[in-house]
């Protein structure tokens, strides 16, 4: 059966923290700061006590919280565990470190590596609607391309790629963050987890519509297609300061026939590869992350030759102008917080 999703709305800001200030967890992780937060979760640097006795460099962790006092709790506490466990499997330069999920009585958490930087949503907040320079931008998108590239490879798939979750570290090193509604793929063996995590998904309805694929939003299996799309649109955002739709949806953009234009300063064979990877139909879509990202950086001569108009092209439908619509951005995100 299919169940339309949508996004679980965002607690207010003012809400009271799970954990005070200085308050110490496991007798282990004192609590220093609060580094983000979001609709269920609040991200703090901690200092682990067991690294300060054994005198290591670097002390600081970040401990994600579950955050959520409703009747979707227990849905949350579900897929932050999940989270953990398939992130201590999968380890990648370009994805976050787990190093452990645990609770506390109530309380129940994830220690993670402690990110320094920005999120993409707040880069391209202080961007305000202008694109990210050229090798920045790349190296975004390398990056991303990589991280989820690694997680396809090992049968998963992240399911909420959007700015927010992704983070540039001051020294400029790109990751994803947040696999908290992470899925299988249909490649991999069944996982009963995968048909638990789909439920916990809809219930809470924890995807993004601004960055969701036409099928994900239509509450389908999950496919790595339903990532190049969510991907695409991201690399979309940084090429042009804008979302492809003007902030509309994949499902208003098919009702309303929109498709994106060519950002001004991209060069033809990569705007062919672009194009394919925001193509609403799961069919028209390109079928890979790594061939996606591995083309958008560095177009073949299919690409060229299709950007000479002796390709297959798409029926037009109405243009979406850069810029037009509403923020790309869709709303703060904040630092590593779900």
């Amino acid at each position: 059966m299919k169940r339309s999703r949508g996004r679980i709305t965002p607690r207010p800001a003012e809400r009271p923290l799970p954990l005070p200030l200085g308050a110490k967890v496991r007798d282990r992780f004192k609590i220093i700061e609060v580094v983000g937060r979001g609709g269920m979760s609040t991200v703090y640097r901690a200092i682990d006590l067991v690294r300060v006795r054994a005198r290591a460099a670097d002390t600081d962790i970040a401990l994600k919280v579950i955050d959520v006092d409703d009747g979707h709790r227990q849905d949350a506490i579900e897929l932050l565990h999940r989270e953990g466990r398939r992130l201590l499997e999968l380890q990648h330069p370009n994805i976050v470190r787990v190093y452990d999920s645990d609770e506390d009585g109530s309380l129940h958490f994830l220690v993670m590596e402690l990110l320094r930087g920005k999120t993409l949503a707040r880069i391209m907040e202080e961007r305000e609607g202008r694109a990210l320079e050229p090798a920045l931008a790349m190296r975004i998108i390398r990056g991303v391309g990589d991280g989820l590239a690694a997680a396809h490879a090992q049968g998963m798939i992240h399911g909420d790629v959007k700015p927010g979750n992704v983070f540039v570290t001051r020294e400029g090193h790109v990751k994803l963050i947040d696999f908290g509604t992470a899925q299988g793929t249909a490649r991999r063996d069944h996982d009963p987890d995968d048909d638990a995590t789909s439920l916990y998904v809809d219930r809470m309805r924890a995807v993004t519509p601004a960055y969701a694929s036409l099928e994900m939003l239509a509450g389908e299996l999950p496919d790595e297609r339903d990532d190049v799309f969510s991907f695409a649109v991201i690399a979309y955002l940084i090429l042009s300061g804008a979302h492809p739709f003007g902030g509309r949806t994949a499902e208003q953009a098919l009702k309303d026939g929109l498709f994106a234009l060519r950002p001004k300063a991209l060069a033809a064979a990569r705007w062919v590869v672009l194009r394919d990877g925001l193509a609403l139909a799961r069919a028209e879509r390109l079928a890979t992350v790594a061939g996606f990202s591995r083309r958008l950086l560095r177009p073949g001569l299919s690409e060229y030759w299709r950007a000479l108009g002796r390709g297959p092209r798409r029926a037009p439908a109405m243009p979406v102008e850069p810029g037009e619509g509403k923020s790309a951005a869709a709303g703060p995100s904040p630092p590593a917080a779900s």
